[in-house]
């Protein structure tokens, strides 16, 4: 029997009684004596895995044991419940369910690129390009809202104005959603010039990524780590086998409903309960602030990802584009590990936030940047000395242009992988903290599009590129010159260690992309690179292991 007693289940879990811990779900055995007699057949514990999903269950060591379930899939979001998963943990779970999400967009890109060819490609992502930054208009933003105001007001011990929160930017999203869904679809008939298929499945990702988006970020914000995800890797597991079989069928006018369809089924499902009380009236305009100031940050940052696709569909043909496309596949896989870093590392600040802890907040910002610069730098410089090789196994010979894009595209994704820490903590702040963010970065996208349009007319897709990485590199150094000052960093060793490394990378990359250079020759320069740069950061590797060592 579980030691301590809990409610008795309504329903179907009449026969069950449960107790919540953490992220625990235990099922013993109710006292009424016709209970007793009768078996606990599978079927019984049926109610009780999709009445409170998130864990696994255990067998008690008592007389008739202690199950720990894996809690169900499918309920709506309590942001009161609580984990007491470590950071590190955290993380790792995190790290799992974005790891499913980025290997299907990179799937994606590989099936449609491989079975349907370089056109269709290019057709494909420019359109999921479409309804990916029109979503940053306002459903996105909405969502890391609710992953600040979630965690804060759960810092602040307010769980019920957390919920209320999660409710009243849901129904905000909801609503800008069904606006922006029309606009996605315009834009891929008249802009794209798409076939109305493809505008329509346009249309209905945009939906379903806006409901993924809030509903993740609700339940980063309450904790919620290991359910969102077993979510995305189970949604990511649909959505493989659903293009599968579009493709199998031919409809490659649908080729974009499968992603919707992942999206959507993990927001409704995941989607947070209704609060017991109204939204603190006092909250709403600060929350409006933030998110608007958010879209702008993310439009100019996030955002310019997506709209150097467009971009490159629009000024350049079918064919440029499927180029493009193919090596930003290859390029963005890799910011999994800084995102999923971002969506834990945030809450974290505004909880330390709420409860007023600022040196908390420095102290990870110190840790997680210098993480971030040691890791990140040599996992895209192996993979530009060796995008050569990588692109030609991956998606073949025919698309060999693709290999003096793919080292400039990740060497600017990069850029947006560094400052992760540094965003995060300006956006721990409020307001003044997210309006840096957000006047940097629409800098930025203002820097791409002039040189977009000086760059293009002579050098193609290969000027967005550039345009891109210019501006990625700009916007990251001075958010991290911001938190510099900020916080009082010292920052001044590890930016002249980064310098030196950075100018070894560029000068390997000249090395792989001239044509006489045979292509197995990348990984050993890749090889080289990261020993070069374990010498030049060793003292960095050293104290991080030695932090990692001292945390529990």
């Amino acid at each position: 029997m579980v030691p301590h007693s809990a409610p008795r289940s309504e329903g179907t879990l009449g026969r069950l009684r449960t107790r919540h811990s953490h992220d625990s779900f235990y099922v013993a055995r109710p006292d009424s004596d016709a209970d007793r007699g009768s078996p606990l057949r599978p079927v019984d514990l049926f109610p009780a895995l999709v009445a409170s999903p998130g864990s696994c269950f255990r067998w008690d060591r008592s007389a008739e044991g202690r199950f720990r379930v894996l809690q169900a899939f499918y309920r709506t979001t309590d942001v009161s419940l609580t984990s007491s998963r470590s950071f590190s943990a955290r993380w790792g779970l995190g790290l799992m369910g974005s790891v499913s999400q980025g290997l299907v967009r990179f799937l994606y890109s590989l099936l449609i690129g491989r079975f349907v060819g370089v056109a269709a490609l290019g057709t494909a992502n420019a359109a999921i390009s479409v309804a990916l930054l029109l979503s940053l208009l306002w459903p996105t933003s909405a969502g890391q809202g609710a992953t600040r105001y979630v965690a804060q007001m759960r810092g602040a011990g307010r769980p019920d104005q957390a919920q209320a929160v999660a409710n009243y930017l849901g129904s905000r999203m909801l609503a800008s959603s069904a606006l922006l869904i029309l606009g996605s679809v315009g834009i891929c008939l008249w802009t794209l010039h798409t076939d109305l298929g493809t505008a329509l499945s346009a249309g209905l990702l945009l939906l379903g990524y806006s409901v993924w988006s809030f509903a993740r970020g609700v339940q980063y914000g309450a904790g919620q780590i290991a359910r969102a995800a077993l979510w995305d890797v189970a949604s990511s597991a649909f959505s493989i086998l659903a293009l599968v079989l579009v493709l199998f069928l031919g409809w490659n006018a649908v080729l974009l409903v499968p992603l919707a369809l992942s999206y959507g089924i993990y927001g409704l499902v995941c989607w947070p309960r209704r609060a017991a009380v109204a939204v603190d009236r006092s909250l709403v305009s600060d929350m409006n602030r933030f998110v608007a100031y958010g879209v702008l940050g993310t439009l100019s940052s996030t955002g310019l990802l997506q709209l150097s696709m467009i971009s490159a569909h629009m000024i350049g043909s079918q064919v440029d584009a499927g180029m493009y496309a193919a090596a930003l596949s290859l390029a963005t896989p890799a910011t999994m590990l800084a995102r999923t870093l971002s969506q834990i590392l945030f809450p974290a600040m505004a909880e330390a936030g709420g409860r007023g802890d600022n040196n908390s907040i420095r102290r990870q910002t110190d840790l997680v940047t210098r993480g971030l610069v040691v890791t990140m730098i040599p996992v895209f410089g192996a993979l530009s000395l060796a995008s050569p090789l990588i692109l030609n196994i991956l998606y073949g010979g025919q698309y060999g242009p693709a290999q003096k894009l793919l080292p400039l595209l990740l060497i600017a994704v990069m850029f947006t992988t560094l400052p992760v820490a540094c965003v995060n903590r300006l956006n721990s702040m409020g307001i003044a903290g997210a309006r840096f963010v957000s006047a940097t970065a629409a800098g930025g996208l203002i820097l791409s599009a002039a040189l977009w349009v000086l760059l293009s007319p002579t050098l193609g897709v290969t000027g967005i590129a550039v345009g891109y990485l210019v501006s990625t590199m700009l916007t990251a150094s001075l958010a991290m010159w911001k938190c510099w000052r900020l916080d009082g960093q010292r920052w001044a060793g590890l930016t002249l260690r980064s310098l030196l490394g950075m100018t070894v990378l560029v000068l390997g990359i000249l090395v792989t992309q001239a044509s006489s250079v045979p292509m197995w020759t990348g990984p050993l320069y890749s090889c080289g690179f990261a020993l070069i740069w374990s010498v030049i950061c060793y003292k960095d590797i050293k104290a991080l292991r030695l932090v990692r060592r001292k945390r529990p």
